[in-house]
């Protein structure tokens, strides 16, 4: 319904979009997904710098909103409240009025698959509307203004650069750098775990055997901590995993569970100042370990790491990934029915020792750098 109006509208208006001049806004949608909106966050930082006349501004939910505030890499954030439909729908049209209040708009769609936004985008009725174009939303042809090509091959972070690329009219190379590594990062005393994802796409989950297989390793042949990363939802299902496999560490207090214990801020202390390394699935905790410079090992199978994430060089010990690539993956975002039917056997079949071999890798690893440091600050005194 919207796609002919748009084009009639287009045609005798004949409006100037035209990109020489920056604009004074800039609003970022942004519903779903606080771990690929952190995988923008350099792009974004870079565009900053390449228009700092420009007022960024972000329209998310609440949880993204509060996720993504202590990284300050927004002017505003708009917050739309998901509680309720009726709720939902009030507070997005609020903020559209709010978004026609604004001088020199400009709106870039941050959500790659997303149809919801892209109607958001174009009833902000901004001048200029950048998203992304793909075949499993091509109408989106003629209701942004620019459409940025999506690669799926790529890396989502090269999109998001792209994409700025585009807004900002200028050749953008992707940052080298990377976060400071942690000082006595071996004297933290947890290594964390994050076995959760959104509702979007569970088939990401490893098996809670595999799992327990994990905890009973770490919890015997080395002297760390576990805690357990997730959401609020996530708390009951945790302390069931907790109570059916791991009773006798728990009793011991060996395990902690801080799904949905701590506001965000105190969440990422958390992380950077408690936890050794990661071991998560493809989820937004990765993404936050790789912000804070935290070593994590990830794994993967029905999404592929070289679409999410770029291991920097010289951090190839510190940043290690598991890829069960079968022949149906990735699938995830590639079939609207998984060819598995959600019997996610590419997670299911990978064995525990494979992980663990993975972690104890990266904990002999971090245990030399200890003694290099060491042995280093004896000699300069």
């Amino acid at each position: 319904m919207l796609l002919p109006v748009t084009r009639l509208l287009g045609i005798t208006i004949r409006r100037n979009h035209s990109l020489q001049q920056p604009p004074k806004h800039l609003l970022f949608i942004k519903l779903l997904g606080l771990g690929s909106l952190l995988v923008a966050s350099d792009p974004i930082q870079v565009m900053r710098k390449k228009m700092p006349g420009t007022r960024f501004i972000l329209l998310t939910d609440n949880n993204i909103a509060s996720g993504i505030t202590p990284f300050q890499l927004f002017d505003e954030i708009w917050t739309i409240d998901t509680s309720s439909l009726s709720i939902t729908i009030s507070t997005s049209l609020k903020y559209i009025v709010r978004s026609w209040q604004l001088k020199k708009l400009w709106v870039a769609d941050l959500e790659v698959y997303s149809k919801l936004t892209t109607v958001y985008s174009l009833f902000t009725m901004a001048r200029n509307r950048f998203g992304f174009h793909l075949k499993p939303v091509f109408f989106r042809k003629f209701l942004n203004t620019h459409n940025i090509p999506f690669k799926q091959a790529a890396c989502l972070e090269d999109n998001y650069y792209h994409m700025a690329q585009v807004i900002t009219q200028s050749e953008i190379a992707p940052t080298t750098e990377t976060a400071t590594v942690r000082l006595n990062e071996w004297d933290k005393p947890y290594i964390l775990l994050n076995n959760t994802c959104s509702s979007l796409a569970p088939v990401r989950k490893l098996p809670d055997e595999t799992m327990a297989a994990i905890c009973t390793w770490i919890l015997t042949h080395t002297h760390f901590r576990l805690a357990f990363l997730g959401t609020s939802s996530d708390k009951a299902a945790i302390e069931q995993f907790i109570d059916e496999h791991l009773p006798a560490y728990k009793q011991k207090g060996k395990l902690t569970n801080i799904a949905g214990a701590l506001d965000f801020e105190a969440y990422y202390r958390f992380i950077a100042d408690k936890g050794v390394c990661m071991l998560t699935i493809d989820s937004g905790p990765l993404h936050i370990a790789r912000k804070l410079g935290l070593p994590a090992i990830s794994v993967w199978g029905p999404t592929n790491p070289a679409s999410y994430i770029k291991i920097p060089a010289g951090q190839e010990n510190r940043q290690q990934f598991l890829y069960n690539k079968v022949a149906c993956s990735p699938c995830v975002h590639h079939y609207e029915q998984l060819p598995c039917g959600g019997n996610n056997f590419c997670m299911k079949d990978i064995a525990a020792s494979s992980i663990i071999e993975k972690l104890n890798a990266l904990l002999e690893y971090l245990q030399k750098e200890k003694g290099r440091v060491t042995a280093l600050e004896s000699v300069t005194g």
